[in-house]
């Protein structure tokens, strides 16, 4: 039923406010199929970061540089469901059986003032498309400058000991194997610090899925 009603929820948006495509501007879709084609796909790298591997799906440039863009800083979550939905006709990450979804998380003021947290939104899609739990294992407690100006060994300094446990977190699901989720991989710095923290506190395998990353 629950379906049924969103299916007819995003009928009368689609009406109201229709999709348009967030480079062409071509109505139906958030990414058109001749859009799509400047889409340039990256391979899956292992053992990086801390993780076992790192799933991305897109280069970090061009199209899918500017729709991210569009997300983070003009507010057009929308368009995640389909970039994630997207993704995955492309390349799936790893997701053994027993594995728990968790994601990159904000700092909770820079979040209020955004609205949302992009990570969370993808992981929550993933989880939608698998079948998956996902939980908020982790949260940001220091309010970092942003990464985007800063080298690799800038970026991991400026990130270390930004993230903890969430409140709730492994303390009630304690699980083994964690798929961890971010909109872009740039350095690994970012990711990496989440790794760690997740590992030790007993997390024994992590896996990494992104949309896009640098090559």
């Amino acid at each position: 039923m629950n379906k049924v009603l969103s299916k007819i929820k995003d009928g009368i948006v689609d009406i109201l406010s229709p999709k348009m495509c967030v480079v062409c501007g071509k109505e139906g879709v958030y990414i058109c199929e001749k859009c799509s084609l400047f889409l340039s796909e990256v391979p899956t790298i292992f053992t990086v970061g801390g993780l076992e591997e790192l799933v991305s799906v897109w280069e970090y440039e061009g199209v899918i540089r500017d729709i991210i863009f569009k997300i983070k800083y003009e507010g057009i979550f929308d368009v995640i469901n389909e970039l994630v939905e997207k993704a995955f006709e492309v390349r799936e990450p790893y997701i053994p059986e027993n594995i728990v979804i968790t994601f990159v998380p904000m700092f909770n003021k820079k979040e209020k003032r955004r609205g949302f947290n992009q990570a969370e939104l993808i992981a929550k899609k993933v989880g939608e498309i698998t079948g998956r739990k996902v939980l908020p294992f982790l949260e940001k407690i220091k309010d970092t400058p942003s990464q985007t100006e800063l080298n690799k060994g800038e970026r991991i300094i400026n990130i270390k000991d930004s993230f903890t446990l969430f409140k709730s977190g492994l303390n009630r699901v304690l699980t083994e194997n964690v798929l961890l989720i971010d909109d872009v991989w740039t350095s690994g710095a970012t990711m990496g610090e989440c790794c760690r923290i997740l590992k030790e506190s007993g997390v024994k395998k992590v896996w990494g899925f992104t949309l896009a990353r640098t090559i």
